[in-house]
């Protein structure tokens, strides 16, 4: 004889709350309030947020890393997104954006037209877009299944014949942008003071192999600080070491982590882009 759906529930719902409390040692005491209904029993627990970040880092005795003036913060902060090649997540800063467009030689029959994949230098919310890993070597070695890294939804309502990937112009197109980018960038802006503390150094040397490096020095106080510095030099561009050696004295530029964060984040994809 089975049991009846009324009981059933009943056994399902009672008889986990009945064990735990025979045993007082599986007891949970003092239980966030932030542990509501839903997270009970989803085992997902409730973000936080705060009004003012600042005053609660006071009044806390918190740390404060200053991670909004972290080069290396943000980049990390940045939404996760699945990868094309890799197939895993990774931190939308650390990819390469590419975006869905009509194909310049499509016909004018709606069911012939093509759609052509592009990589851009930024996020563009109105496109379907797509990732795939920020590096040179790998999305050479991988462009020959570059049809896949068009977004979910194209791949299910199209025809591989209909999805065009300029393999010729791919590699070349996006870097060429990238660096033409960072030159008009660079010629406009005015280097920092040597005294800030949240500051990356811009150097050009091509002797050196190492991109990016990290040193600690003294302020003018005598705290010690971090500098990152970023050796364009990797990057092999004339234009670019004439903008940067432009100062004999400094041999370089200062560039402020927050009012040029968009700068020095483009910079930091470049080199991760061309490093082998």
């Amino acid at each position: 004889m089975g049991l009846s759906k009324s009981l059933y529930k009943k056994l399902l719902i009672d008889f986990p709350t009945k064990a735990l409390s025979e045993n007082s040692n599986q007891q949970v005491k003092n239980l966030s309030p932030l542990v509501t209904n839903f997270e009970k029993w989803s085992d997902k627990r409730r973000k936080l947020y705060f009004e003012d970040e600042e005053e609660m880092v006071v009044q806390n005795h918190l740390e404060n890393f200053d991670l909004e003036n972290n080069v290396y913060g943000r980049i990390l902060a940045s939404p996760m997104r699945a990868e094309k090649i890799s197939k895993l997540k990774s931190c939308r800063k650390l990819l390469i954006p590419l975006k869905v467009v009509p194909s310049v030689d499509r016909d004018q029959h709606s069911e012939n037209s093509k759609l052509k994949l592009v990589p851009i230098l930024d996020y563009s919310k109105p496109y379907k877009s797509s990732y795939i890993l920020n590096s040179a070597s790998i999305v050479c070695d991988n462009l020959a299944a570059a049809t896949s890294w068009f977004p979910l939804s194209i791949l299910q309502r199209s025809t591989a014949k209909s999805l065009v990937v300029d393999t010729s112009t791919f590699f070349t197109e996006y870097n060429a942008h990238s660096l033409e980018f960072v030159r008009t960038r660079l010629s406009e802006v005015l280097t920092c003071e040597n005294s800030s503390r949240n500051r990356v150094l811009l150097t050009y040397n091509e002797r050196k192999t190492s991109p990016i490096e990290i040193q600690e020095l003294k302020d003018n106080d005598g705290t010690s600080i971090k500098q990152s510095v970023f050796n364009l030099g990797c990057l092999q561009v004339p234009t670019l070491e004439a903008i940067i050696n432009k100062d004999r004295v400094t041999r370089g530029i200062y560039l402020d982590a927050y009012h040029h964060k968009d700068l020095i984040e483009h910079i930091y994809s470049a080199l991760l882009f061309s490093t082998r």
